[in-house]
């Protein structure tokens, strides 16, 4: 179906059948390519010829629209994929061989950003923690991806505290490097897997020191750093509230291929909220 739209100035927003949207021209040329985001939703344009047309996914149809409109090039469409990345590049093709002058179109930065705040509940389950108690933790993470070439894909740097408690003086100060997979990826919500993949950590903890009777002799401080790669999972959904916030749950390091537990069942939960950039 062809779209027959009518451009305001130069702010590449059109009339399409009646609705208007605000576009961004990711390549000018003899076929231009444009998009825009819905929430999480991507939609493509091409340009021909002053007509606009809209790319759909259904059955692969956006490979035929291409075809039809670059039949007076030898290109195939076989192995372009309905990202962003793919069509510009596919589309930089297309022009390069229909115009002589054509000078390829540069990249368009499509990595975005996220901040978030969280607080929860850990029994440290990888520390010595004999009555299991459960310790307030409170963290920032800042997230990065592109939403068009790597959806599901998330790298975050995470900053968290743990606090000691009476009855258990451990506390300790983690920034980590994380991954993030999204099993389900949906427009209001996803349900992810972590992976922590390298921590500096700084801890605080009071040790007892014990005599061959069984006797508590004395009481040592012990701090420091340390780095490990512990290789640790979890799992957690997003839950979008606005287009730019998000509720987040997390269910954190339920196991490690590293690390040696001590023995208690894993309690480590996590609430937060985190927005976009």
């Amino acid at each position: 179906m062809f779209l027959i739209t009518g451009s305001l100035a130069a702010q590449n927003i059109f009339i399409i059948e009646g609705d208007t949207l605000q576009l961004q021209r990711e390549v000018k040329g003899p076929l231009s390519l444009y998009w825009n985001l819905e929430g999480t939703t991507y939609r493509y344009f091409v340009q021909k010829n002053k007509t606009l047309r809209e790319l759909t996914n259904a059955n692969g149809e956006y490979r035929n629209t291409l075809e039809k409109l670059t039949a007076d090039a030898d290109i195939k469409t076989d192995e372009v994929k309905f990202l962003l990345y793919s069509l510009k590049h596919f589309t930089n093709q297309y022009n390069a061989l229909v115009q002589e002058d054509y000078t390829y179109n540069t990249s368009t930065p499509n990595i975005q950003h996220r901040l978030g705040l969280f607080t929860g509940l850990s029994n440290n389950k990888y520390t010595t923690n004999p009555d299991n108690v459960m310790a307030p933790v409170l963290g920032v993470e800042f997230e990065f991806f592109d939403p068009n070439l790597a959806p599901r894909h998330v790298a975050f740097l995470q900053l968290r505290h743990s606090f000691k408690r009476d009855q258990y003086r451990y506390s300790s100060t983690q920034l980590s490097v994380n991954y993030r997979f999204k099993v389900l990826y949906f427009s209001g919500f996803d349900l992810h897997i972590d992976t922590e993949l390298a921590t500096l950590l700084y801890s605080e903890d009071r040790v007892n020191i014990i005599d061959e009777a069984g006797e508590v002799i004395a009481v040592e401080d012990d701090r420091g750093f340390s780095f490990t790669a512990p290789f640790s999972f979890g799992v957690g959904t997003d839950i979008r509230v606005t287009d730019v916030s998000y509720i987040t749950l997390s269910y954190n390091d339920i196991v490690s291929l590293v690390l040696d537990g001590n023995g208690n069942f894993p309690l480590d939960f996590t609430v937060g909220y985190k927005f976009s950039l």
